[in-house]
């Protein structure tokens, strides 16, 4: 069951779609290495954990919340009206 009260991002600006667009090459760029010669450039790896941030704050891509309350961010991210989402509330004194 979604969160109320939370946006999802419905529409994508162009500028977003060339981010897409660029994670995509990245993917490739990685995926027919690995493929053709077996080795991973580790500038390429770099690229791709920095196109999987952009994307991540894109989408506001939120980690699980745990049992503790806490996030888990060694988990599958979630969409952020999903209830499962984890947001910080800060404790009251």
């Amino acid at each position: 069951m979604p969160k109320k009260n939370v946006t999802l991002k419905t529409g994508l600006t162009r500028d977003e779609i060339v981010e897409l667009l660029n994670l995509y090459q990245i993917m490739d760029d990685i995926l027919q290495d690995a493929s053709e010669i077996f080795d991973i450039d580790l500038s390429k790896l770099r690229r791709l954990r920095d196109g999987s941030h952009v994307l991540k704050q894109m989408f506001d891509f939120r980690p699980r919340i745990g049992e503790d309350g806490n996030p888990n961010h060694w988990q599958n991210y979630v969409m952020p009206d999903d209830e499962r989402a984890w947001y910080h509330t800060p404790k009251e004194d």
